[in-house]
């Protein structure tokens, strides 16, 4: 076994991520083993409002960090990749397997935490970039300490996903805002959604964040005051028309079945031409059920809710469910 695929196995990662392949040379010549020194944690915890208990936790894992060789690199690795590697390596992330086993032997995922907060500096740098005013960089720094938080509240894990660890980055890398209820993207690449505009124009898109109710005048006061935001922001857009989309499970055509046309994710799924659909059970359980384990048991599923009742329905009726993605009309 090579020594990439040595240190992916350490932390019982099931496959050694292509990222972590194809960087390695660059990551190896790159790395110090005191490479941490240079950050100012607590400056970065203050700067974020994280408290006292959660600041504990991380020097702990950081100590664990200076004293376990592997896991040290193992850190810089996902820091590296989050920060300094090319937009395809960067994305990989999105594929890196969590499973109830990971860490299981060796650290934590406390250590993904750690190579987020690493990039406080490229966050600050990137806000002044853009212009930010204090209202935006509040919204920042209050999304960066819910991500660092969010997956211990919710999933009850001793630190971040993979996938909260790259959400956080894309605030710190300057590619996404917030305006009221909802977050805006700046896409350079839509792939997905290139083929159905033909017109030259920039692409926006909309992220969804979990938590409070889509009540309908939180989401039209946020679409209302997107192109403000957007053009203030992301300079790339001047002159330019803005297409905004999304794909998420709230477009899902399975939902017209399970509610009313009065529910506030109808009223928002009828905001948008919906131009595809991809099976995919694992936004549901995430976002519907709350759970993100591999090993869920469908039975066992929660029914709290007239959604959930009506999704465990389908899913112990082995109906498929579908992402939505879809393009806001114009009004």
């Amino acid at each position: 076994m090579n020594e990439v695929n040595i240190l992916a196995d350490y932390i019982s990662l099931d496959k050694t991520p292509k990222s972590w392949l194809n960087c390695f040379g660059d990551i190896k010549g790159n790395y110090r083993s005191d490479w941490l020194e240079k950050y100012d944690f607590d400056n970065i915890l203050n700067y974020y409002g994280l408290d006292n208990e959660f600041k504990k936790r991380l020097f702990k894992e950081l100590d664990l960090l200076k004293q376990d060789e592997k896991l040290n690199f193992i850190c810089f690795i996902m820091h590296y990749i989050l920060f300094k590697a090319s937009l395809k390596d960067y994305n990989d992330i999105w594929s890196w397997q969590f499973t109830k086993d990971t860490f299981k032997n060796h650290g934590s995922f406390m250590i993904p935490v750690i190579a987020l907060l690493c990039g406080y500096e490229f966050h600050v740098k990137n806000m002044q970039e853009r212009g930010y005013d204090d209202e935006q960089i509040s919204i920042q720094k209050y999304n960066i300490r819910n991500v660092c938080l969010n997956d211990r509240k919710i999933y009850n894990i001793d630190g971040i996903r993979f996938s909260q660890m790259i959400w956080g980055s894309f605030f710190m890398k300057g590619y996404l805002i917030q305006v009221g209820r909802l977050q805006y993207e700046f896409d350079d690449n839509p792939l997905k959604i290139k083929k159905y505009i033909k017109e030259s124009c920039c692409f926006v898109y909309i992220h969804i964040p979990k938590g409070d109710d889509l009540k309908e005048e939180d989401v039209n006061a946020s679409l209302n005051n997107a192109d403000k935001y957007i053009r203030k922001y992301f300079k790339e857009s001047l002159d330019r028309k803005i297409v905004y989309y999304t794909e998420s499970w709230l477009l899902s055509p399975e939902l017209k079945e399970s509610l009313l046309n009065s529910s506030n994710i109808i009223k928002f799924q009828n905001k948008f031409d919906i131009v595809e659909s991809e099976e995919n059970i694992k936004d549901f359980l995430n976002f519907v059920f709350n759970d993100v384990l591999d090993d869920i048991k469908y039975d066992q599923l929660p029914e709290n809710t007239s959604l959930q009742k009506a999704l465990k329905k389908k899913i112990l009726n082995k109906e498929k469910l579908h992402l939505g993605l879809g393009i806001l009309k114009k009004e």
